[in-house]
C-alpha cells in the first residue's frame, strides 16, 4: 500500500470546514520594555497585533480524543479547538497568533462602544448588525439608531444618518462569525514523511480571550 499525502489532502477538503485565516503581525505601538501595547492605538485597537486580508481555506476538526489530548498538557481553556490543516491549503503556513475566522459558525453579541472614542471599532467579524441604541437624554428610555455600515477594519460609520450622540455610549447587538487565534502551532516531524508535506495541526482559542 503506497502512501499519499494528496489522498489526505482531498479527504480533508471533502469534511472540512471553511475558515478565513489572517496573518499575524506585532504592531509597532508595543512598548519594547513591557511589552504592552498602546490602548489608543488606531492600528491595533490595544491588541498589539494586526492582521492581513483574509484568506480562505479548509481545516478539519479533529476528533474527541485528539482535544483530550491537547487538555492534558494543562494549558487548555473552555472553546480551545483542535484543526487539522492539509499541505495544498493556503492556511498550512499558519502561525502562533494567527486569526482565524469560522465561516461555517455564528454566535450572537453585544458590546457597548463610545461614540467618537478614539478606538471605536467592532473588533470581530460581523456576520450582521441586528440593532443600535443609547440611552435617552433623560435616562428614562432608549433610543434606537439606524444600522451601521462596517468597514474591513471594523470601524461604523451612518451615511445616512442616525447615528449616535458624540459621546454617547451605545450598544451594537448582532450576529458575528465564530473567531479565533492561534494558540500554537506546534510543529513536529510529523509534518513531513520522506519529502512529502503531511496535514499539519494547530490549537485554535477564542478571539475574545486574545490579550488575556
Amino acid at each position: 500500500m503506497r502512501f499519499s499525502a494528496a489522498a489526505l489532502n482531498a479527504h480533508l477538503a471533502a469534511i472540512g470546514q471553511q475558515y478565513a485565516w489572517r496573518k499575524s503581525y506585532a504592531c509597532p505601538c508595543i512598548d519594547p520594555h513591557s511589552g504592552a501595547a498602546r490602548p489608543s492605538c488606531p492600528l491595533c485597537a490595544g491588541k498589539g497585533r494586526q492582521w492581513d486580508d483574509p484568506v480562505h481555506g479548509v481545516a478539519g476538526m479533529a476528533g474527541a480524543k485528539t482535544q483530550r489530548e491537547w487538555a492534558q498538557f494543562g494549558v487548555y481553556e473552555a472553546g480551545d479547538v483542535v484543526v487539522t490543516i492539509g499541505s495544498d491549503s493556503p492556511m498550512y503556513g499558519i502561525g502562533q497568533f494567527d486569526r482565524v475566522t469560522a465561516l461555517n459558525a455564528t454566535n450572537a453579541f453585544s458590546v457597548v462602544l463610545t461614540r467618537g472614542a478614539p478606538v471605536e471599532r467592532l473588533l470581530m467579524t460581523v456576520a450582521s448588525v441586528e440593532r443600535v441604541f443609547w440611552l435617552a437624554s433623560d435616562d428614562i428610555g432608549a433610543v434606537d439608531g439606524s444600522i451601521p455600515r462596517i468597514s474591513a477594519s471594523g470601524l461604523l460609520s451612518w451615511p445616512e444618518g442616525g447615528a449616535p450622540p458624540v459621546g454617547a455610549k451605545y450598544t451594537v447587538s448582532g450576529v458575528k462569525f465564530l473567531e479565533f487565534f492561534c494558540y500554537g502551532d506546534f510543529a513536529s516531524n510529523r509534518n513531513m514523511q520522506s519529502g512529502s508535506l503531511l496535514p499539519k495541526r494547530a490549537i485554535l482559542r477564542d478571539f475574545d480571550l486574545f490579550g488575556r
